[in-house]
C-alpha cells in the first residue's frame, strides 16, 4: 500500500507571486534610493560650507560655496537659490525643497526635505 505524502514547498504560481512582490520593492528602492543619496550630498555640502565659512562671510558667498559643492556632487534637484542664511541664536543655513519623481504609469511620489545647519 502506498502512502500519500503531503507535498511541501512553493508552487509555480506562488513563486511567481513572490518574485513579483520582490521585484516591485526592488524597483521602488531603485527609484527612491538616488533621491535620498542626493539629499545626503546636500546635507554634506551644507556642513562643509558651514565649517569653512567665517563670521564675516556674506550670504551670497556661502551660497556660492554650496552651489560649487553641489555641482561637484552632481546634485541637480536643488539649487543655490533654495538655500537661506537665517539669523536666530546665531546664523544657520536652511534649505527646504521637494522632489517629485514618476514611479509607475500615472503614479508618482513627492519627497519633502527640510534641513538646518548652524554656521560656526
Amino acid at each position: 500500500m502506498k502512502s500519500l505524502k503531503k507535498t511541501e514547498g512553493l508552487t509555480l504560481i506562488g513563486f511567481v507571486f513572490v518574485l513579483a512582490v520582490l521585484g516591485f520593492f526592488a524597483f521602488a528602492t531603485m527609484q527612491i534610493g538616488p533621491v535620498y543619496m542626493d539629499h545626503m550630498s546636500v546635507v554634506k555640502a551644507m556642513k562643509t560650507a558651514a565649517s569653512e565659512a567665517s563670521p564675516n562671510d556674506s550670504p551670497g558667498k556661502i551660497k556660492d560655496r554650496i552651489a560649487k559643492l553641489l555641482y561637484t556632487s552632481y546634485v541637480d534637484q536643488v539649487s543655490a537659490k533654495d538655500f537661506k542664511i537665517v539669523r536666530g541664536n546665531g546664523r544657520e543655513i536652511q534649505v527646504k525643497y521637494a522632489v517629485e519623481k514618476d514611479f509607475i504609469f500615472n503614479l508618482g511620489f513627492i519627497i519633502k526635505f527640510e534641513e538646518r545647519v548652524p554656521l560656526q
